[in-house]
């Protein structure tokens, strides 16, 4: 078969015989000719030849109205067909992509197209109408000829702009993402309903070999929201698309166009694909056969999935973390940026992780450490038996955490903490009794909820939140019982947990602003220990970047190249392209670095406004779990202290011995270590 395109700007067609019995596809953005049929059901297929009317799917892609009557007249062979896949469709779909014959024919009809994995050729070959794309080793496909040349089909579909001509949802076979979507209606997240799609293979590993929960991988790695849940930090709703995405594709201006449904599925299968081995790099080539779309959209989409794997890298979604056996720098997508020299200021978290990312991209990445260890508020201590960490210490939702993410990568243990639990002990040692501790807890939530109405009024002034809410307080207790002595205490432990989560005292903290991290979206799932503490992570991700230790760097200065120029407190310099500045605040505050030219106001105002919260942390031990005579294996309980003056005074203590056992199997002798807050 030859199919020509048509020369647009106004070029008239051929008006040889053979091109005046034929119709052409009525779609202006359509330039084949002859239109072809890919159907081929009925005896009277048009082909290439004359039919009433074309039903175009895309440039490429048609079927003629013969093939039409023959599945959707109930008097025709293929009505039976047909009416069996409207079923199934029905009671499988949300009713966003609707039965109709056009739904049927891209679902059933279309061929796939699949390249030949011979050295050398890569030309992309259709398959025969009867062999599914789940019956096909794609690695092993051969051409029977790989002299022949591709179809002139493939080079349309290759145009990014032949997205435009779609006018049909295109959606998934046997998708990698079916266990990863079950809360969604499949035709609304570009899956098929009408196949029974295989379930994505899942590390389902006890993560952990201690605590009183295991972590397995869905834990800990979930790349998209649930439906009836709030969004999650690093998840995508499968539908959507999100603004930086928008901004660094060309041509995706919104969730509603074929290009932008294409992208989507391209971007749902990667995230699912990495969940399902985020242990090992994805390479583009590996990917595609995951792409089980019928049609030229196959093809368009396997153009593309090496630019979307970019982006998705370089935002840190996939392909990140500790990869040792990954390539360096990252083969596919290393002549797509720029390379520059960075210095980076201070080797802690930020720092280290910032330069481990864009090394990965082939920046030269140099950091610079005043101190004389790597780390920053990281730093473990393991003299009574187990870790603790004397600065960061919990993992605080271990959904796509990064921590998280990297204790699994480099086969660290991670110990959950069960939050459901917390048991309230007074400082003669006696429970709290339940029945008190959920009439206090609910009025303590109850202020929160007045807080939050008040805060919504017009004639709102901020004020510490401690005034705010001793006058929620009152007035929520104008119609109940006054508060007994131990009600009082056990609503300065609530009062104290929310200064533990904000880092100062009520009369230092904004009654409008107090939970203002809340606007972004937080890391949900359990809390957890790292084992081996934080420090393992930070010195396996450091091992191969270049840090120089006891390099106390005094300015930075813009010279008139553009280039920057560090200078440290012994006089000597490096210049780089760029800086990164990941040094504490405080030190900031305090001035430490002189910037030339001097910093915006903006940033100034900032870093003024910002404050740290401070958290005292003792740590004890004992020679015996005593406490658990009291609380059994929980993680933690939380302490009511006798006064208001010395509210939050060790209000918390974790049990931070490495394993659980029960109070009989624990031998005097042994040593368990316990921290408080």
């Amino acid at each position: 078969m030859s199919i020509t395109v048509r020369k647009r700007r106004g070029s008239a067609l051929s008006n040889s015989p053979s091109d005046k019995d034929r119709k052409c596809c009525d779609r202006k953005c359509c330039d084949t000719v002859p239109p072809y049929c890919f159907v081929q059901a009925s005896e009277r297929c048009a082909k290439t030849g004359y039919t009433s009317r074309w039903y175009h799917l895309s440039v490429g892609q048609h079927y003629c109205n013969e093939c039409f009557e023959h599945f959707y007249r109930k008097n025709k062979p293929g009505y039976p067909s047909y009416a069996r896949w409207c079923a199934r469709w029905e009671r499988e779909s949300g009713d966003i992509v609707s039965t109709s014959p056009k739904a049927f024919f891209v679902d059933l009809h279309l061929p796939f197209w699949v390249r030949c994995g011979q050295l050398g050729c890569g030309k992309w070959r259709k398959l025969p109408a009867n062999i599914d794309l789940c019956h096909v080793r794609q690695d092993i496909v051969k051409c029977l000829n790989c002299d022949l040349p591709e179809e002139e089909l493939v080079a349309l579909s290759k145009d990014p702009e032949w997205s435009s001509t779609i006018s049909y949802t295109p959606l998934l076979r046997h998708s990698p993402l079916t266990s990863l979507l079950r809360e969604y209606f499949p035709d609304g997240v570009g899956i098929s309903p009408s196949v029974a799609t295989h379930s994505l293979a899942k590390n389902t590993g006890t993560l952990t070999s201690s605590g009183t929960s295991d972590l397995s991988m869905e834990d800990i790695l979930h790349p998209f929201n649930h439906p009836q849940e709030g969004p999650r930090a690093r998840a995508f709703t499968p539908d959507v698309l999100e603004e930086e995405e928008m901004k660094s594709v060309p041509g995706l201006s919104g969730s509603q166009t074929p290009m932008a449904d294409l992208y989507m599925i391209i971007r749902n299968v990667l995230l699912a694909l990495w969940y399902s081995k985020c242990t090992e790099y994805l390479y583009p080539s590996s990917c595609q056969s995951s792409l089980s779309l019928r049609g030229l959209a196959r093809i368009w989409c396997a153009e593309q999935l090496p630019h979307v794997l970019h982006l998705l890298t370089k935002l840190a979604y996939l392909n990140c973390g500790y990869l040792p056996s990954a390539p360096r720098p990252f083969h596919f997508i290393s002549n797509l940026d720029k390379k520059s020299t960075v210095l980076i200021i201070g080797a802690g978290t930020a720092g280290i992780a910032a330069a481990h990312h864009l090394s990965n991209f082939g920046h030269r990445v140099k950091i610079l450490e005043a101190n004389s260890r790597i780390g920053g508020r990281v730093m473990d201590d393991f003299s009574m038996g187990s870790c603790v960490g004397l600065g960061a210490m919990f993992i605080t939702g271990v959904c796509n955490n990064p921590f998280a993410l990297l204790s699994h990568q480099m086969d660290l243990h991670l110990r959950g903490i069960d939050e459901d639990r917390c048991d309230l002990i007074s400082e003669f040692g006696s429970h709290v009794v339940k029945e008190m501790d959920i009439k206090v807890e609910k009025h303590f939530n109850d202020t929160l909820d007045h807080l939050s109405e008040w805060r919504s009024t017009e004639d709102m002034v901020d004020e510490s939140l401690e005034t705010k809410l001793g006058q929620l307080h009152k007035d929520i207790l104008v119609e109940q019982t006054p508060y007994s002595e131990e009600e009082w205490r056990l609503l300065d432990f609530h009062y104290s947990n929310l200064e533990f989560a904000c880092g100062a005292t009520l009369d230092k903290i904004s009654a409008v602003h107090w939970d203002h991290n809340d606007t972004f979206y937080q890391f949900s799932g359990s809390h957890a220990l790292i084992s081996e503490g934080f420090s393992a992570v930070l010195t396996k991700l450091s091992s191969s970047l270049d840090v120089e230790l006891h390099t106390v760097v005094a300015s930075v200065q813009t010279l008139e190249d553009g280039q920057m120029c560090l200078v440290d407190s012994k006089g000597r310099e490096w210049v780089a392209n760029k800086v990164i500045v990941t040094i504490p605040l405080s030190l900031l505050k305090r001035g430490d670095i002189t910037f030339a030219p001097p910093l915006s106001d903006r940033k100034l105002k900032a870093i003024s406004s910002l404050g740290a919260g401070l958290v005292e942390k003792v740590v004890l031990n004992f020679p015996s779990p005593f406490w658990r005579c009291f609380i059994g294996n929980a993680d933690f309980f939380g302490h009511v202290s006798s006064s208001s003056q010395h509210r939050g005074m060790f209000g918390v203590f974790y049990d931070m011995s490495p394993k659980h056992t029960t109070p009989s199997s624990t031998t005097p002798s042994s040593t368990t270590p316990s921290s408080t807050t």
